[in-house]
């Protein structure tokens, strides 16, 4: 998350039709991910909505998409999934391979769900921010790669969008000790946070380099600071100073829109505000990237060498 300045430009408006592609949100019953998805679903787009709340909130997030754009219920489905666990994350993978073959390729991967924060480990011993933000969603994408391709008779080119933050310009660098990510964080948006997301731009740089220009596309966005559940860790009273700053979610979800959308974007970028932005000077750290890398390989079971 994060904030943004203020900025006078055009605000980008979604055009493209989306009609005949899969996407999967995750995150999606609430804030920036439902708002990603409701923007999908507008489109014409076909969306899975994957997330941990159970399915009645999931029933509801559904119910509100069909509301607000007037698309069909057939347009939208939902599929547990627990960032939590990379456990959970292997189950969703194998429930997606189990699915008729004419429902199976993904034209688009948003990874939305996201914490600020929270004490404790993972049941995988992982700190939760670098568990939840990065290694299941790195692994969760590691997953459905083979899925990853064009709808029949479509030319346009699969797109993987992970939601990082400009948190990620504050921190001292990637993390790679084993021992200090199975430590307990801090809580609500400590270092941790960040951390996580400089992981995440870093997961896009080497997928970038890794999958075939013409195979997938894969985007590291800044949402800036929006109104949503994502700040429920937090005191009320921080909690009432951010949301009378922040963005609705709409406008946090527009980025994500923009690159999972908009044709002509560089793969690998950075954007913040619809437009390609600044990332951290950290990322040019081949070595720390290429460690973390190989041990994020190594802690979810994924061949460091073979992708796709």
């Amino acid at each position: 998350m994060g904030f943004s300045p203020a900025d006078s430009k055009p605000e980008w408006v979604p055009r493209e039709r989306q009609d005949g592609r899969r996407f999967i949100v995750t995150g999606a019953n609430r804030g920036i991910g439902l708002a990603t998805a409701t923007g999908l679903a507008a489109l014409g787009a076909h969306v899975i909505l994957a997330g941990h709340e159970g399915s009645d909130a999931f029933d509801d997030a559904m119910e509100r998409i069909v509301m607000g754009t007037g698309c069909s219920r057939d347009q939208l489905g939902y599929m547990a999934l627990d960032l939590r666990s990379l456990d959970s994350v292997r189950h969703f993978a194998q429930a997606w391979a189990q699915r008729p073959a004419s429902e199976r390729s993904i034209q688009g991967l948003i990874n939305n769900a996201g914490i600020a924060g929270m004490p404790g480990l993972s049941p995988d011993g992982f700190e939760m921010c670098f568990q939840i933000n990065y290694l299941s969603m790195f692994l969760l994408t590691r997953l459905l790669l083979p899925h990853v391709s064009p709808a029949a008779g479509d030319l346009a080119v699969p797109r993987i969008v992970c939601v990082s933050s400009s948190a990620h310009l504050f921190t001292l660098g990637l993390p790679t000790d084993e021992r200090y990510l199975r430590a307990s964080g801090g809580g609500f948006f400590s270092l941790r946070y960040g951390e996580s997301k400089l992981c995440v731009n870093s997961f896009v740089r080497q997928m970038q380099a890794r999958i075939p220009a013409d195979k997938a596309q894969v985007f590291a966005v800044h949402p800036g600071s929006t109104a949503s559940g994502f700040w429920q860790s937090f005191p009320a009273w921080a909690q009432r100073c951010i949301a009378s700053v922040a963005q609705d979610p709409s406008r946090g979800a527009r980025t994500s829109l923009f690159c999972a959308t908009e044709p002509g974007l560089v793969s690998g970028g950075y954007y913040a505000d619809c437009a390609l932005a600044s990332a951290s000077f950290w990322l040019a750290r081949a070595d720390a990237a290429d460690l973390l890398w190989q041990k994020s390989c190594a802690w979810t079971g994924q061949s460091p060498n073979k992708v796709m």
